[in-house]
């Protein structure tokens, strides 16, 4: 099978054979005295593959790095690599996606779960108890049959990313609505959903390893405590509590899911944002 991809405006030729998948390099007819070897053109590219070497993405390497690899996702996913948070540690930028990729019953479909961002929405507003996130249990989007579904990759509304970096979002959206009906403040309510993410980084709720680097799971806990901040309204109550002795008003917070905005789970951090809110970088 062979699959040609442009790179900087220069189509390449890519060939999958036995499961493994390797760049065509037209050969030169050159003179028999000619003992100088051609120069054979490389792209600057990291092409990803499935584990059987089928082409799925590529991403574009920083300066100074191996300039060409073709390795597989789950490769890559091991050396921490991402493209959907330019901000956050080890980015590099999607220059492909392959154009099957949209296509139901190809194979380039089938290595990933594709969702729309209102499905995730559905997920996330959803109330839980804040166990039900740890690793195995419902509200774990990556495993649950609803959200990841042990999928390495996701695709929402034709964008691409690692399933763990999407399921951080519903662990956010819920975790910001205890804390905005806790604290009653929108930025203390972000900024103490972001701090709880980095708290338990690694998902374990007994004996959590805590995240307090710049890659690309707390990015996506602010997406989510971001989102829901402009789409979770606080609606406050009067009630009266009653003793064998006293009564009294007491207030109840609770929070109301009212859609709105969409930008915060579509688009990455901004750099004001982060400024705010990246409680990593303080």
């Amino acid at each position: 099978m062979e699959t040609l991809i442009t790179i900087d405006g220069v189509p390449h030729a890519f060939e999958t054979k036995d499961g493994r998948t390797e760049l065509k390099v037209q050969s030169e007819s050159t003179p028999s005295e000619d003992k100088k070897p051609p120069n054979v053109k490389v792209p600057n590219v990291w092409l990803i593959t499935r584990k059987n070497g089928f082409p799925l993405f590529a991403v574009r390497p920083k300066q100074g790095e191996k300039p060409f690899r073709i390795i597989t996702a789950d490769k890559l996913y091991s050396e921490k690599i991402q493209w959907f948070e330019p901000l956050a540690d080890n980015y590099r930028e999607q220059i492909w996606l392959h154009p099957d990729s949209s296509k139901p019953g190809s194979e380039a479909y089938s290595a990933y779960k594709h969702f729309s961002w209102k499905q995730i929405i559905d997920f996330a507003i959803v109330d839980r108890w804040s166990i039900s996130f740890t690793k195995g249990l419902p509200g774990d989007w990556k495993a649950n049959s609803e959200g990841g579904a042990g999928f390495l990759m996701v695709v929402v509304e034709n964008a691409l990313y690692w399933t763990d970096g999407v399921g951080q979002i519903p662990f956010a959206v819920d975790t910001f609505r205890i804390y905005f009906e806790e604290l009653r403040s929108k930025p203390a309510a972000i900024s103490k959903t972001v701090r709880t993410g980095m708290e338990y980084g690694d998902g374990n709720p007994f004996a959590p390893e805590n995240d307090a680097t710049s890659e690309y799971d707390n990015y996506m806990v602010l997406r989510g405590a971001l989102w829901a901040s402009e789409n979770f309204q606080l609606v406050i109550k009067k009630e009266l509590l009653q003793t064998p002795n006293t009564a009294r008003m007491v207030e109840k917070a609770s929070t109301v899911y009212q859609p709105g905005s969409m930008p915060y789970l579509q688009q990455p951090i901004s750099a004001s944002s982060l400024a705010q809110y990246g409680e990593w970088k303080k």
